[in-house]
């Protein structure tokens, strides 16, 4: 085996969030961006791509980085004859992304409340998110997401960039909202992420390394 210190990838990702799911009309796959990268080797800003597009908004600061989770259900079948199982297969599927936003925004917070962009309004002098009670039934606002960060460098030791797309993301989690003193007031946010059968193979979405 080969150990190769450039598969170890370090930094923070830029946290892109679309207005619409990929079952929408008004749909648009995320373009990889064109990063601006300083000599220190951290990924900065994005001068292109997903910061150019009038459907994907950049939610700002995070904090506490991001976790996506991948956590397939197994059941087994049992047999007599075997200590063990005799054979496994799936029978569920969940995946979750979570991070905090930092930036206290009002997009943020009904974006960490899962709502829709209806209940914010904006007037010359003030702007209003409605805490929102739904009615029985209704079901959670889903749009899209894209994560962008550092990915492990090429056979040549160039740097690339690693592009997380899930196409339906929801926020359906508990959120607290903290004014402190002494700390920051954050979002922390965690988004389920759904299938869609329009992509077979990559029903939940992608994760795809780009030179740069």
């Amino acid at each position: 085996m080969a150990y190769r210190v450039q598969n170890i990838i370090i930094g923070a990702a830029a946290l892109y969030i679309g207005v619409a799911d990929s079952t929408s009309a008004s749909y648009v796959a995320p373009a990889i961006p064109t990063p601006a990268i300083p000599a220190g080797g951290t990924v900065a800003t994005f001068t292109g791509g997903l910061e150019a597009s009038a459907v994907w908004r950049h939610a700002g600061f995070t904090s506490e980085g991001m976790e996506l989770t991948y956590s397939p259900d197994w059941g087994d079948v049992e047999v007599d004859q075997l200590l063990d199982s005799a054979k496994i297969f799936k029978s569920s599927m969940t995946v979750m992304l979570g991070t905090t936003l930092t930036e206290a925004s009002l997009e943020n917070l009904i974006l960490a409340w899962g709502q829709g962009s209806n209940t914010l309004t904006s007037t010359a002098t003030e702007t209003t998110v409605g805490i929102a009670a739904g009615a029985l039934g209704d079901e959670p606002v889903e749009r899209s997401l894209a994560a962008v960060g550092p990915a492990p460098r090429n056979a040549a030791n160039a740097k690339r960039e690693r592009l997380y797309h899930g196409r339906r993301v929801l926020s359906v989690e508990a959120t607290t909202v903290a004014l402190r003193r002494s700390e920051a007031t954050t979002f922390p946010v965690s988004f389920r992420l759904l299938p869609d059968p329009n992509f077979p193979g990559t029903e939940y979405g992608v994760v795809r390394d780009r030179n740069l």
